[in-house]
């Protein structure tokens, strides 16, 4: 009859370990916020090559019990179920746990075996290792082991996955290319508006279109000083933008007679249809308007759609009776955008901002639909943040004649202006005739 309990010099040994541990756990309690910067950082190396020394055992336990098939002793089908029921991973690391043991206890990677006994890599490099031989010819491991190991003591396990992929596609080119058209197959994009308004959605990227949009969201949201956004902000504001600098491109599709575009549908109870701009987009006491894709939008949010775009305004009267208002190219262009830079400089005009103005919106200083122009006299680059709070934050923006901006709560909080700095907010220059 089998016993569960241990004996011998294991157990002793994980007495002693359980104990060694719980001092350390006592210690790094006590001591972590006194300790410098140099001692954190040594420590957690130390621990982490520790941590690696136990997966090894770890995977030692697990090997022996695969090679015995001792798993059906706990009513378990395979080993990798038996490492579920003892260890609670997902079944996807237990599975690796297995396949990584079968190679190490193997002798295929003796180095690779080494190295994780002695702490000098972790468990998720020896996973990517193992996976990545599992079904090589035998004897080939070792015609990469050796370089495989190199990058796993200096990197993370990404440069190993890259350096087994390689591998693999020297073995099989075949395999590897059908691997690629699978994965590539498998590519795809969905969005949806929520019940709250707004839009959730998730992609899956081929290797060669996840670097294209990587490399686009980078580029597009650089990291500014001050800027207080999250990582994830930062890449759906640069997604923005980068959509919306083709929309306005002449390379964007034709789409029922002109470039695509927004389309903004507003409620007729509110006031007489009418050709003129003035109250056309939401006005004042209107409900709000519907978005293409999204549906309803307050009044505040669709003035700000049509504060730099090209909309199509169509009215909806009460009775259901739609006219088509206008089609207004109400976007401040290029060249006047290029003037209101040389005028404001390269950052969000909003005093104290530092978001740089490839960020930023056009907006009317004067609203629009109150029979504001779109002129550079007219218009100012805040940053789709502070444009936001403008519309919907119940925030103005006053530039005064010597250049600079004021940022003014419908509470009566003002801030600003900010003390002008080169190529930020400066005066017009004046012309001499």
């Amino acid at each position: 009859m089998r016993s569960n309990t241990m004996t011998g010099p294991v157990r002793e040994a994980l007495t002693d370990v359980r104990s060694t541990v719980g001092c350390l756990v006592a210690s790094v309690d006590e001591a972590r916020r006194s300790l410098g910067h140099d001692e954190l950082s040594a420590s957690l190396a130390a621990v982490r090559s520790l941590q690696a020394r136990l997966e090894y055992v770890a995977l030692s336990l697990v090997a022996e019990v695969d090679r015995r098939g001792s798993h059906l002793h706990d009513g378990a089908l395979s080993a990798a179920a038996w490492v579920r029921m003892h260890s609670r991973v997902s079944p996807r690391d237990a599975a690796s746990d297995v396949r990584a043991a079968r190679v190490l206890m193997s002798g295929e990677l003796p180095a690779t075996t080494e190295a994780l006994r002695d702490g000098d890599i972790g468990i998720a490099h020896v996973r990517v290792i193992a996976d990545g031989v599992a079904y090589a010819p035998a004897g080939a491991a070792a015609l990469i082991e050796t370089e495989a190991l190199e990058a796993a003591r200096r990197s993370d396990p990404r440069e190993v996955a890259g350096i087994m992929r390689m591998f693999r596609h020297a073995l099989d080119p075949d395999a590897a290319d059908a691997a690629a058209l699978a994965r590539y197959d498998r590519r795809g994009f969905s969005a949806a508006a929520t019940l709250d308004g707004m839009v959730a959605g998730t992609f899956l990227a081929d290797e060669v279109s996840g670097s294209l949009i990587m490399t686009a969201v980078d580029a597009a949201s650089p990291l500014v000083k001050g800027d207080g956004r999250t990582a994830a902000q930062r890449r759906l504001d640069a997604i923005t933008d980068i959509c919306r600098r083709y929309l306005a491109s002449p390379a964007a599709p034709m789409v029922g007679g002109g470039h695509a575009h927004v389309m903004v549908t507003v409620d007729g109870a509110a006031a007489p249809i009418s050709t003129e701009p003035v109250g056309v987009l939401a006005p004042p006491g209107s409900p709000g308007g519907t978005l293409s894709w999204v549906g309803r939008i307050g009044g505040s949010t669709a003035r700000r759609v049509a504060c730099d775009a090209d909309v199509t305004v169509v009215r909806v009267g009460p009775g259901g009776d739609s006219e088509v208002v206008g089609r207004q190219q109400r976007f401040f262009t290029w060249a006047q955008r290029k003037a209101m830079i040389a005028r404001d400089g390269d950052r969000c005009v909003v005093p104290f901002c530092d978001r740089p103005v490839s960020w930023s919106d056009g907006h009317h200083l004067r609203a629009w639909e109150l029979g504001g122009p779109t002129t550079v006299d007219n218009g100012a680059l805040p940053c789709a943040a502070h444009h936001t709070m403008l519309h919907e934050g119940g925030w103005s923006l006053l530039r005064t004649p010597d250049g600079a901006y004021s940022l003014r709560h419908g509470g009566g909080k003002t801030i600003g202006p900010e003390s002008h700095s080169a190529g930020h907010c400066r005066p017009p220059p004046t012309f001499r005739r």
